[in-house]
């Protein structure tokens, strides 16, 4: 794959100070000019006022110049008009208006995590202490995973982003969820349906299923009303999941254990289908109501009408 990683995305806010302050007490570092950074992913998010929540814009990483050729190539095949400028090709999805940037960018490197030793039946392992994640606390996910999309056509922002864009299919469900890939990771972008374009979800990665657990604990411990769904482990994509409300109204998810893909053949032999019954989760709580019609759907319908 000559695209491999979401390197960034670039959101619209009305209180970016807020949004701003959420991401301090995440333990990410925040900068006086909007851009939030991750330990290993670098500027991953782009905050901007706005006059109502909204995604404004992805980046995602190629190998070389000769894949910018490819996007364009394949956006004009479109019939979409791209820009190329200084080791750059963007293009806007003409039905969310999201602006997406490929750029010539570095490998995501990532220094290994431990092995975690955990005692199982018949498996004792460690012996006479506690378990290390006992001593550890809340501290900065690892890396932006990907996020979520709503969109009025499913089928149209996939084209983008598909034969467009260059992402892979890794699971989807018709009219309802498609996941997408630009890296080894199962999803970088899914899409949903929604009535109007919105930033449904974003994730963060986290070393394991403590580090979800410490972090979203500490967020929690500071206002309850942050919770929006979980402990649970996902079907799409097999990861622990924990999600929470940031200031602006998206879901903010923490997750770890995703499926990895390397091989594109061996997943499409070994995957299997994605039902209905598999869209929100293996195990966990229901799927709340307003990840389906966000509270604020309204307002955000109104403000796209009237942009």
């Amino acid at each position: 794959m000559s695209l491999h990683r979401l390197v960034s995305i670039r959101v619209g806010v009305p209180r970016p100070d807020e949004l701003a302050g959420f991401y301090g007490e995440m333990g990410l570092a925040v900068g006086g000019d909007g851009r939030v950074a991750s330990p290993d992913g670098g500027d991953q998010v782009i905050v901007e006022e706005a006059p109502y929540r909204q995604l404004l814009g992805v980046e995602v990483g190629a190998s070389d110049e000769r894949d910018l050729d490819a996007v364009a190539g394949r956006f004009a095949a479109l019939g979409i008009d791209s820009t190329v400028d200084g080791g750059t090709v963007t293009a806007v999805d003409p039905t969310t208006q999201v602006r997406v940037a490929v750029a010539v960018t570095a490998p995501l490197v990532q220094s290994p995590t431990p092995v975690v030793v955990d005692n199982r039946p018949g498996a004792t392992v460690r012996r006479n202490e506690r378990a290390a994640a006992e001593f550890q606390g809340a501290r900065p996910p690892r890396r932006l995973g990907h996020l979520v999309i709503g969109t009025p056509d499913i089928a149209a922002t996939q084209r983008f982003l598909v034969d467009g864009l260059g992402c892979k299919v890794s699971d989807h469900a018709d009219g309802i969820i498609s996941f997408l890939r630009c890296s080894t990771d199962h999803h970088n972008i899914a899409l949903v349906h929604s009535p109007v374009p919105i930033l449904q979800h974003y994730s963060w990665e986290c070393d394991d299923v403590d580090h979800v657990g410490h972090t979203a604990t500490k967020l929690l411990r500071a206002d309850p009303e942050r919770h929006a769904w979980g402990f649970g482990r996902h079907f799409a994509g097999s990861n622990f999941y924990w999600y929470l409300r940031d200031p602006s109204g998206a879901f903010v998810e923490l997750f770890s254990d995703l499926d990895q893909i390397d091989d594109d053949e061996a997943w499409e032999a070994r995957r299997g289908p994605l039902a209905l019954e598999h869209v929100a989760n293996s195990w966990g709580p229901n799927l709340p109501l307003e990840f389906i019609a966000p509270t604020d759907l309204p307002e955000l319908q109104a403000a796209w009408a009237a942009r």
